[in-house]
């Protein structure tokens, strides 16, 4: 069983904080759906014929996609993929995308989940952020799609901001708990280089995230979801029980994904491609029938890092079997290490599994960069 992901990468603006690759030249959309078609005839063998479990549009703003565009990519995959086993199929989108023809359209092409974007629940923060939508379109959105069978819902926040108080942040998540959402991504604002944010700072326009404002918010949000019974599987998403999303929880366990679409990703195992950066050669490669990627062959190191870097960003942690396969010798080698992260209740070790301590876990980067091997 494998995952495909479908990157769509055109926005009605940019976002001062994004960093995906996106264009806001929407008049390069159908000849870019072209090439995605194509993409997929192309390197459809690159999954071995095995049968898809997830399908993911990604972006970008896939759900500003005309329907007839979007149909046509959806009829591609059918044709040569195996899909009759996909038990989750998601489509990102914005909440100004989303009203009754739109949800009518996804729903008869099986698209039964919605990652919306809905990122604040402040008109003053969105604003900031130069979101093109509002408080009230996000929230009808939501009870729209709801109305209308779309019950598999995550929601996009991002916490941390100087725009958004403590107060702000507590009231989101009640929105939340009010709207029956059953699962969330929360993203801590970072300032990224060549962005709008990331050139704010450099001219001094903008102040850097304050650490410890962004880490009180994440520890709210950790403790919200211990309260309300929610599962904070991986340091950035949340849901309700057995509701964890099933194609990001693939990539997490090192399954095999096919990544179309320009700056794509695909994994086999053994191997890591990413496909060009850049809309209009990545049109011309494919059209050409050329390779619009680049490959890695993975080292034994590249595995067991990907793989504890995987591993220990979920509340389950690394198992420490596996850790000794893919290196052997690695706990003892470690031994220092791991002792001393115990002792400061960054990890600790259940059921023979390394774990992050939950009050640990804003600071996962940097316990897990002491962890890997070099």
């Amino acid at each position: 069983m494998a995952g495909l992901y479908i990157h769509i990468p055109f926005c009605r603006k940019a976002c001062n904080y994004c960093n995906f690759h996106f264009s806001t030249q929407l008049k390069y959309i159908e000849p870019m759906v072209d090439a995605i078609c194509q993409d997929i005839k192309q390197n459809h063998p690159y999954l071995s014929s095995q049968p898809l479990n997830t399908l993911y549009f990604g972006g970008g703003s896939p759900s500003l996609l005309p329907q007839n565009l979007l149909g046509r990519i959806v009829d591609s995959i059918n044709r040569y993929f195996n899909t009759d086993s996909i038990t989750e199929t998601t489509l990102e989108a914005n909440p100004e995308d989303i009203h009754k023809e739109n949800l009518f359209a996804w729903k008869s092409m099986g698209i039964q989940r919605l990652s919306i974007g809905v990122q604040s629940l402040q008109d003053s923060e969105l604003l900031w952020m130069n979101r093109s939508h509002s408080v009230s379109q996000s929230k009808n959105a939501v009870l729209l799609a709801q109305s209308l069978g779309f019950f598999q819902l995550s929601l996009d926040l991002i916490y941390g901001s100087e725009k958004k108080t403590m107060p702000q942040w507590q009231s989101e998540l009640q929105w939340i708990l009010d709207t029956q959402i059953s699962h969330l991504s929360c993203y801590a604002l970072t300032i990224e280089e060549k962005t709008v944010f990331g050139n704010w700072v450099n001219q001094k326009k903008m102040q850097p995230i304050a650490d410890d404002h962004a880490a009180q918010q994440f520890n709210y949000l950790r403790n919200w979801a211990i309260h309300n019974n929610w599962d904070h599987y991986e340091i950035s998403n949340l849901c309700k029980d057995g509701k964890r999303a099933i194609h990001n929880s693939n990539y997490w366990q090192g399954k095999m994904y096919l990544g179309i679409g320009p700056a794509a990703h695909s994994f086999n195992g053994n191997s890591r491609r990413w496909n060009v950066s850049n809309n209009i050669a990545y049109i011309k490669q494919i059209n050409q029938k050329l390779p619009a990627w680049e490959e890695e062959i993975l080292s034994g190191k590249d595995i067991f890092n990907e793989y504890l870097l995987t591993q220990l960003r979920l509340s389950d942690g690394a198992d420490l079997n596996e850790l000794e396969k893919l290196h052997p010798g690695y706990l003892l080698s470690k031994q220092n290490t791991i002792d001393r992260l115990i002792q400061k209740q960054s990890l600790s070790i259940h059921n023979n599994r390394l774990v992050i301590n939950p009050a640990a876990r804003f600071l996962s980067d940097a316990i897990t960069i002491e962890m890997m091997i070099d």
